[in-house]
């Protein structure tokens, strides 16, 4: 059974202690309410908007892309149910389309230039890394800023600088410390977004340190050399068992060079086995630990994710979409969002109706194409 933590003095209280409106902390008689996430999208429902985003995309060269990332936003945006209201998107299409144009020249220019001179290719990829942090903290502004709850918008407040530090320093420094850096980058990327993300003019307090993270990366690093190690045992002993002597004939030749093609394509499935495995261990467990780190006003968060449910998902996933040619994405997609969101719980003395919109100006584009296409993982 979960447990939350009061807002108000912070004893742990059990999930089991609160009802449906509610409940009372028995340490200090605050009253607390308890909500949670709900996703009511369907596959079926989100299919018919796929593959008319897909087929419009192909047929319009790409250029209907960003229609279909602001359609394909507002439906999940609009079937996430958070105390039975849900949330919107309002991002301007030919906004995106600006941006999807500006990177698309970025390629085109890249690709020219490696045809050209590998040389200038080299400058335009060393150009787009000291723009990249810039990309990434205009990004974060605009989703932000587009996505809304009670017509009351979010906001992002990271600086500029403190975007080049984390996205442009630490990895610079990731050689000249042998990788041990590696989590404390992860933890100052959590940092960034965490500490913040704005609801109207609430900003989100984060409270998280960098130890956990070098605990899950540590767990990691030592379960995938452990894999490793017996996986080489077992080749080896195959190998020494299996190895034709010798005078063998041609024949017993062929089948253990049929046996070395079985061995290599069994290490290429092993290696994507363990990095599905850690890319959701570290996933579940960062983003529990993030969003049981945060407060926002008089909120307070529990994510309850758990590795083996998302290791199923996610094989189970890339399993169905293989078999299916693609068919079945927008059910794998729909499968995934629900379990997360309906993974995520809220803790507060106070009613959601408190918060206070704010007004901003509104922000560039750039910034949203450029981590769309890159699939760059800002904590979202």
């Amino acid at each position: 059974m979960d447990r939350f933590t009061c807002i108000n003095c912070g004893l742990s209280i059990s999930e089991r202690d609160f009802g449906s409106d509610g409940s009372f902390c028995p340490n200090c008689g605050v009253r607390l309410e308890y909500y949670k996430l709900r996703f009511t999208g369907t596959a079926g429902e989100y299919f018919r908007i796929w593959i008319v985003n897909t087929f419009l995309t192909i047929l319009t060269l790409g250029i209907y892309a960003a229609w279909a990332k602001v359609r394909t936003r507002q439906y999940f945006y609009r079937h996430t149910i958070l105390h039975n209201q849900s949330f919107d998107y309002t991002a301007n299409p030919l906004v995106i389309l600006k941006g999807h144009l500006i990177i698309g020249v970025g390629i085109l220019l890249y690709y020219f230039t490696e045809a050209y001179n590998p040389t200038y290719s080299a400058v335009i990829v060393g150009i787009f890394y000291l723009v990249l942090p810039f990309l990434i903290y205009k990004s974060l502004r605009f989703f932000a800023r587009n996505s809304a709850f009670r017509n009351i918008r979010f906001r992002f407040f990271g600086t500029l600088g403190e975007s080049y530090k984390t996205y442009l320093l630490f990895p610079v420094l990731i050689p000249f410390t042998l990788g041990l850096i590696i989590p404390y980058w992860a933890f100052r990327q959590k940092k960034y977004f965490f500490s913040n993300i704005a609801f109207g003019t609430s900003t989100n307090l984060f409270e998280g340190r960098s130890r956990p993270f070098y605990k899950y990366y540590g767990i990691t690093l030592l379960i995938g050399i452990a894999i490793l190690i017996v996986f080489s045992m077992l080749i080896g002993f195959f190998f020494s068992v299996l190895s034709p002597p010798t005078n063998a004939p041609v024949a017993e030749g062929k089948s253990f060079n049929s046996l070395i093609v079985v061995i290599i394509f069994s290490m290429y499935l092993a290696m994507l086995i363990l990095y599905t495995f850690v890319q959701q261990y570290l996933y579940a467990n960062l983003m529990n630990y993030c969003w049981g780190q945060s407060t926002l006003w008089k909120l307070r968060f529990k994510s309850t994710l758990k590795v083996h449910q998302l290791l199923w998902i996610r094989t189970s996933n890339i399993i169905a979409i293989i078999f299916s040619l693609g068919l079945l994405i927008p059910w794998a997609k729909v499968r995934r969002t629900r379990y997360i969101l309906n993974n995520l719980r809220i803790i507060t003395d106070q009613s959601l109706d408190g918060f206070t919109a704010a007004v901003e100006p509104d922000e560039s584009y750039y910034g949203e194409a450029a981590t769309d296409f890159f699939d760059i993982e800002i904590g979202l």
